[in-house]
C-alpha cells in the first residue's frame, strides 16, 4: 500500500491546484495518476469541511473498476466511503441516496443522473463537487449527454475535469468540455457562432493543403485565433507535460506488413472498385457512405467479409492470423493482442482456445480477474478491444509486447490503449507491434493514427493511389 508521501511532485501540484480552484481542467499524460490526485484533493476538501462529498462521471469500465480500486491502493484514502452507482434504475436510486463521500457513475447514465439531480434543492450535498473523468467523452457539442448535463451545471460549486487527451481532433473538441467546466463563462454556450468566428471551413487538396470553401467538410482554426484560443484554454487548465513525468522505458514501434494472396487481392480490388467508385468527387469524401466503405475494406484486409449480421462470414485469407501466430510463438513472452472486429476475436479463439479478453459484454468481475492475472504474469496472452480497454486499466506489470492484430481508426484510442502497458511501473523496454496489409485500407489507418493525419486527408491520400 502506498503512502500519501509517495505521490510524485507533479501529482502534489495537481492536488493543490484542484483544492484551490473551483473550476479546473487537469491535463496529465496518460498513466500519470490523475485518479489518485483527484481523490487526494477530495479527501483534503472533505477533511477541511469545504465539501461534503464528490460525484464522479467516468467511462463505464473506469467507473466500475478504477476509481473504487484506487481507494484501496493508498493508505490516506482507505477510510473514504464510496459507492458505484450502477444496476437497474431502482438500484441506482438507492445507491445515490446513501450517505457516502464518493459517488462514481458511468457516463452512460448521465441522463438518468441529471433527471435525479433536477429533483434536488441547489444546496444539496451532491452539488458540492463534480469530477468528469476523461472529459473527451463530452467533446461533441451536439450530444444529448452534454446538453443534458448543462441543465444542472449551475448548481455545482466545484467542477473538475481530468483528461490525457484534451483535444484529440482539434481545438473545437475543447468547446463543450470547457463550456461545462465554466458554465459558459469562457466562450459562451453557443457552439456554431464560436466556431464561425474562430475557424474557417474548407477542403483538403490532393497535396494536403487546405483551401477555404463554403462547401468543405473540414474546419481549421484561423491563424490569428490560434494563440488566443490556447491562452484562454490555459486560464482554466493545469497542464503537466511529459517532461515532468518519471522517465519510462523506451516504447519501440514495430510494423509488420503482409501481402494479400492473389485470390484475396482480386476480391479486395473488386470490392474497392464497387464501394469507392461513387466517391471520386473529393467533396463527398466525408459523406457517411465512406464509413461503410472503410468498414467493409477493413474487414477484407483482416481476412473476412461480413454478410447479413456477424454470423454470416466469408473468409478471404489468413495472412494476418498466420503471421500473428508465428510472431507470438517465436517471441515466447506474455503478449497483449488488440483486435477490431468480433470475427477477429473468433479467429484468436480458434488459434488459442479460451483466450481471455477485455471487450464488449465482458463482466466486470472477469475484467478485474484478467487484469490481476495479467499483472501477476500468469496470462501468456490477453486479447483486448481498444474501445473497452482504452481507458483506466493498469497492465504495466504483466508484459512488454502489444500486437495490433486489428488496427483502430482512432489516434486517441491507439494512444490510450498503448498506455495501458507503457506507463509508470513498467520496468522493461516495450514494443508496439502493428500488423498491416499492404495496399489496403490499412494504409489509411496507418496515416490516421501513426502519421496523425485527419480522416479526410488520409482517405484522400489512399484514393489518389487507386
Amino acid at each position: 500500500m502506498r503512502l500519501k508521501t509517495d505521490l510524485r511532485g507533479y501529482q502534489q501540484r495537481t492536488v493543490t491546484a484542484l483544492y484551490e480552484r473551483a473550476e479546473l481542467q487537469a491535463v496529465l499524460p496518460m498513466g500519470a495518476g490523475k485518479t489518485a490526485s483527484a481523490l487526494t484533493a477530495v479527501r483534503e476538501l472533505i477533511d477541511d469541511g469545504a465539501i461534503r462529498c464528490a460525484l464522479v462521471l467516468a467511462p463505464k469500465k473506469v467507473a466500475q473498476l478504477v476509481w473504487p480500486n484506487e481507494l484501496q491502493e493508498w493508505a490516506h484514502l482507505q477510510d473514504m466511503t464510496c459507492v458505484t452507482v450502477s444496476g437497474t434504475p431502482l438500484q441506482r436510486e438507492l445507491l445515490l441516496s446513501q450517505d457516502v463521500e464518493l459517488y462514481v457513475i458511468g457516463v452512460d447514465n448521465t441522463q438518468w443522473l441529471v433527471d435525479k439531480l433536477k429533483e434536488l434543492p441547489p444546496d444539496h450535498r451532491l452539488f458540492d463537487c463534480l469530477i468528469i473523468d476523461e472529459s473527451s467523452r463530452f467533446k461533441n457539442p451536439r450530444s444529448k449527454r452534454a446538453r443534458s448535463l448543462m441543465k444542472v451545471r449551475r448548481h455545482f460549486k466545484n467542477v473538475w475535469m481530468l483528461t490525457g487527451t484534451p483535444r484529440p481532433n482539434g481545438y473545437a473538441d475543447q468547446f463543450k468540455p470547457l463550456t461545462l467546466l465554466t458554465n459558459g463563462q469562457l466562450w459562451g454556450k453557443q457552439f456554431d457562432p464560436w466556431r464561425e468566428t474562430r475557424f474557417m471551413k474548407g477542403t483538403v487538396e490532393r497535396d494536403g493543403s487546405f483551401t477555404p470553401s463554403s462547401y468543405g467538410h473540414h474546419w481549421r482554426i484561423r491563424p490569428e485565433w490560434e494563440q488566443r484560443t490556447v491562452d484562454e484554454i490555459n486560464t482554466v487548465s493545469l497542464t503537466i507535460g511529459p517532461d515532468e513525468m518519471p522517465e519510462l522505458p523506451e516504447l519501440a514501434p514495430v510494423f509488420h506488413w503482409v501481402e494479400l494472396p492473389p485470390a484475396a487481392r482480386k476480391a479486395y480490388k473488386q470490392m474497392e472498385r464497387d464501394l469507392l467508385a461513387r466517391l471520386r468527387d473529393e467533396r463527398k469524401i466525408a459523406a457517411s457512405n465512406v464509413a461503410v466503405a472503410a468498414g467493409k475494406l477493413s474487414q477484407a484486409a483482416q481476412g473476412f467479409m461480413y454478410g447479413d449480421g456477424n454470423t454470416d462470414v466469408e473468409h478471404l485469407h489468413t495472412e494476418k492470423a498466420d503471421l500473428l501466430v508465428e510472431l507470438v510463438e517465436d517471441l515466447d513472452e506474455n503478449v497483449l493482442i488488440a483486435y477490431e472486429f468480433v470475427e477477429d476475436l473468433r479467429v484468436l479463439n480458434d488459434m488459442w482456445p479460451g483466450i481471455p479478453y477485455l471487450g464488449a459484454n465482458q463482466k466486470d468481475s472477469a475484467v478485474a480477474k484478467y487484469e490481476a492475472m495479467w499483472n501477476a504474469g500468469s496470462l501468456p496472452r490477453l486479447a483486448l478491444h481498444p474501445a473497452s480497454a482504452g481507458h483506466g486499466l493498469n497492465l504495466q506489470h504483466g508484459g512488454r509486447h502489444m500486437f495490433w492484430y486489428g488496427m483502430t481508426w482512432s489516434a486517441e484510442l491507439f494512444d490510450q490503449t498503448t498506455k495501458r502497458f507503457h506507463r509508470p511501473g513498467q520496468k522493461h523496454r516495450c514494443f508496439n507491434h502493428v500488423i498491416l496489409a499492404k495496399d489496403t485500407i490499412d494504409e489509411v489507418k496507418y496515416d490516421r493514427v501513426i502519421n496523425k493525419m485527419n480522416e479526410q486527408e488520409a482517405f484522400l491520400k489512399y484514393m489518389r493511389k487507386l
